[in-house]
């Protein structure tokens, strides 16, 4: 995408984006190739994130698990991390960007939007409008004939529904292609008459057994919260969001969010902002919904989450990190720093170390999806110790 115009052979558009060496351009221009509705900021002032004493972190070593001392550059090589800022009791000690990245540039979210959409029902479970072992299908008619409607609000938040929306096995390592592309963001073949949006993915989802068993990470239980968010509040996601969080933050900028084939905002994984902002919504986390002296959510609402998952019925699940626990789209991973957060696909992450009083927001490209989660972790922990 050199040049005014590119040549024909090195143009991106959403009928190729998709392809893997394509996948950092993608990344970073989500907005040229799907439409985005935009997360006001408010009118408010934009509130500075402290300085704290500078950690230069690039001279830091980790780990790799290996036997192995890598730089913590080469870390970041190999995890593809394109924007790094730590914040330790508040303040910021370190700020990176790499690449094509830059303080103003916003980056996909992708599925750290889960947990913004957890925190939000978790808001309406503690105000009294949302019971967490209530039916989908009581807050949404539509899905009584369909399995997400059987599933509890209490399943859904903590990713143990059990449906799915296509009877093609879910290779290793792969987007669930069926379900990306009744949203709208894979292209479709000659012919297709699959579901156009969330709202029919979710309307015509299939059993896979009982809800309530091991963990089973899957997008459409985030749609349906989202889908239940709409309906109560009678707002689009990207209303509320701002309304309830964005606004609120001291944001330097807008944040936005991918719209599906219906123009409806994908719950799942469509949030998309800049670094700081991303380290704003991570330090209202780290400090239990208190922002700027103002408490966004109440603190039984983290009581809720911080309590962490069932370790039993995570263990239980495919392909998941050793230890760990999941509650209401929040990742927990029961170490040392007692650290937790959220995560998102090719490496977007919040992780919180209370015990190191340190937040780490980071994004990157990282095509390995999981395989490469160790060696990031002990890269977030080489710093909490550095700090500690």
């Amino acid at each position: 995408m050199v040049g005014f115009p590119p040549p024909p052979d090195r143009r991106i558009n959403a009928s190729n984006s998709h392809l893997p060496e394509h996948l950092g351009w993608r990344i970073l221009n989500s907005d040229r190739l799907f439409p985005m509705a935009r997360i006001s900021r408010g009118e408010g002032p934009i509130l500075p994130l402290p300085s704290g004493e500078t950690l230069d972190v690039e001279k830091l070593t980790v780990p790799d698990g290996l036997g192995a001392v890598l730089p913590m550059t080469e870390v970041w090589n190999r995890t593809g991390a394109d924007a790094t800022l730590v914040m330790h009791r508040g303040r910021v000690v370190f700020e990176n960007y790499r690449g094509d990245m830059s303080a103003t540039r916003q980056h996909p979210l992708f599925s750290c939007t889960k947990s913004v959409v957890g925190l939000l029902v978790e808001a309406m479970i503690h105000e009294g409008a949302i019971d967490p072992l209530a039916p989908a299908s009581a807050y949404l008619p539509e899905l009584s004939a369909s399995p997400a409607g059987s599933a509890t609000i209490r399943q859904l938040l903590d990713m143990r529904a059990n449906f799915m929306f296509s009877d093609k096995p879910k290779a290793a390592g792969q987007v669930q292609v069926d379900y990306i592309m009744g949203l709208g963001f894979l292209p479709r073949p000659p012919g297709y008459s699959g579901a156009h949006g969330a709202y029919e993915l979710l309307e015509t989802a299939r059993p896979m057994g009982a809800h309530g068993g091991p963990f089973r990470y899957d997008n459409g239980s985030t749609d349906t919260l989202g889908w239940i968010l709409r309906r109560l509040t009678n707002q689009s996601l990207d209303e509320l969001i701002s309304e309830k969080i964005w606004s609120k933050l001291g944001a330097e900028q807008d944040a936005s969010m991918l719209v599906d084939a219906a123009d409806i905002e994908w719950a799942g994984g469509g949030m998309a902002a800049c670094l700081r902002d991303f380290a704003r919504l991570g330090d209202m986390l780290f400090h239990r919904g208190s922002c700027h002296g103002q408490q966004l959510f109440p603190e039984s609402v983290f009581n809720s989450i911080l309590q962490g998952g069932d370790p039993a019925a995570f263990a239980a699940g495919a392909g998941v990190p050793v230890g760990g626990s999941y509650r209401s789209q929040w990742w927990f991973n029961h170490d040392k720093q007692a650290s937790f957060g959220c995560r998102g696909q090719y490496g977007q992450r919040i992780w919180i170390a209370p015990k190191a009083e340190t937040m780490i927001a980071q994004f990157a490209v990282d095509p390995s999806l999981a395989a490469l989660e160790p060696l990031r972790l002990s890269g977030f922990g080489a710093i909490a110790d550095a700090l500690s």
